[in-house]
């Protein structure tokens, strides 16, 4: 599962019982995937950060802190640990430093569990803090929900815009979004899922990674990520922003969707972003690319390249108003459970908000500013 947006804003209001905050120094070398956010006015970025040597700095400066998610995190603890168990001792750090291997990861998440109390001290364990999209820290925060969307089995003048499962061949697996959807490359290849009412719905799902299908007669099905014609990802929101249809500040998948609503010719600018996904139709709960269940709020996508299947993080997450607006920060446990086409480099973060309308309210205006620590024994 996985493929998905952008979202942000400033100010650091830290929700926690006892701690103090300072870090390292200079200036590590450059990694791709660094400046995907946007700058605005309150977007939760520190510019008192000072920079860091490297991509992972071991952080005193935090010891006793207030958890605001434990309530999600029981069942998210034991689901973790059976991935956790299946990697046995082989060895977890995609970088030189820090080396740890699942062991380690294991005696996190144990400590963690036992700590039933809050708020919690992390004096015994390590934190790493990573440097995120800026090398000060600064960790772009965005959101990924599971849509549900309204299906038909077949296609007609209402429902018109066919969900496709991945085709056997490398040529039609290759496909950009332009071949697919508008030359229709796939068409009648017994490849269609459903069809929806909105080609913006059938995008969206692509973006988010899987989405729940709902036919006419009351059906449910998970369509989940089926694979990607690895073509490279093009952020249509940062297209918007770019050439002034829609301002930084006010940019959120409810605002695209305005917009595409408002501009019906222009769903053409869709095709810029050739990067397409496949899915595949499932009755199993919404999983990661670790095959861990999903939890709201605690589950998160990164760059597997920095950060591991099944580790925990202490993440500092802006809180948002309804408007989108960041009114504070608050700690809450992550855990790595996904991955996406655009979360690249050690500064981006997908947090995974959970099903339906409620969830995308939340997802499409997180487009902020944290930090985050990788926590080891």
């Amino acid at each position: 599962m996985n493929i998905k947006l952008f979202t942000l804003i400033n100010a650091l209001i830290i929700t926690m019982s006892a701690c103090s905050q300072n870090n390292g120094t200079r200036k590590p070398p450059n990694h791709s995937g660094l400046g995907q956010g946007y700058e605005f006015e309150n977007n939760g970025k520190d510019s008192a950060e000072i920079k860091m040597k490297s991509v992972f700095e071991k952080d005193t400066s935090l010891k006793i802190v207030c958890i605001s998610n434990r309530a999600g995190l029981s069942n998210a603890f034991v689901s973790n640990m059976n991935y956790l168990n299946r990697k046995g001792s082989a060895p977890a750090s995609p970088l030189n430093h820090p080396k740890y291997n699942y062991e380690s990861l294991r005696k996190v998440n144990e400590f963690l569990k036992e700590k039933n109390i809050d708020p919690v001290d992390f004096s015994n364990l390590e934190l790493q803090k990573i440097w995120g999209e800026d090398s000060s820290g600064n960790v772009f925060f965005t959101s990924y929900y599971i849509p549900i969307i309204e299906v038909s089995s077949t296609q007609d003048s209402v429902y018109k815009y066919p969900i496709y499962k991945k085709p056997s061949s490398g040529y039609l697996q290759k496909l950009s979004r332009n071949q697919i959807d508008v030359k229709q490359m796939l068409k009648n290849k017994n490849l269609e899922i459903g069809y929806a009412k909105n080609y913006w719905d059938v995008y969206s799902m692509q973006v988010q990674g899987s989405g729940y299908v709902e036919f006419k007669d009351g059906t449910r099905k998970l369509c989940a990520y089926g694979g990607n014609n690895s073509k490279a990802y093009f952020s249509i929101g940062k297209y918007l922003t770019s050439i002034g249809y829609i301002s930084k500040q006010e940019i959120s998948m409810q605002s695209i969707r305005d917009w595409f609503n408002a501009n019906p010719d222009s769903l053409h600018i869709l095709m810029k972003n050739s990067s397409y996904v496949f899915f595949n139709e499932t009755n199993k709960k919404p999983s990661g690319a670790a095959n861990v269940p999903l939890v709201d709020f605690v589950s998160v996508a990164c760059d597997f390249n920095f950060l591991p299947k099944g580790a925990l993080l202490l993440g500092e997450i802006p809180v948002l108003d309804g408007e989108g607006k960041l009114l504070k920060h608050e700690f809450r446990i992550l855990m790595v459970h996904d991955t996406g086409g655009a979360i690249k480099g050690p500064g981006h973060v997908d947090l995974y908000a959970g099903v339906g309308p409620s969830a995308g309210k939340y997802a499409g205006k997180m487009k902020h500013y944290g930090r985050l620590w990788l926590l080891l024994p």
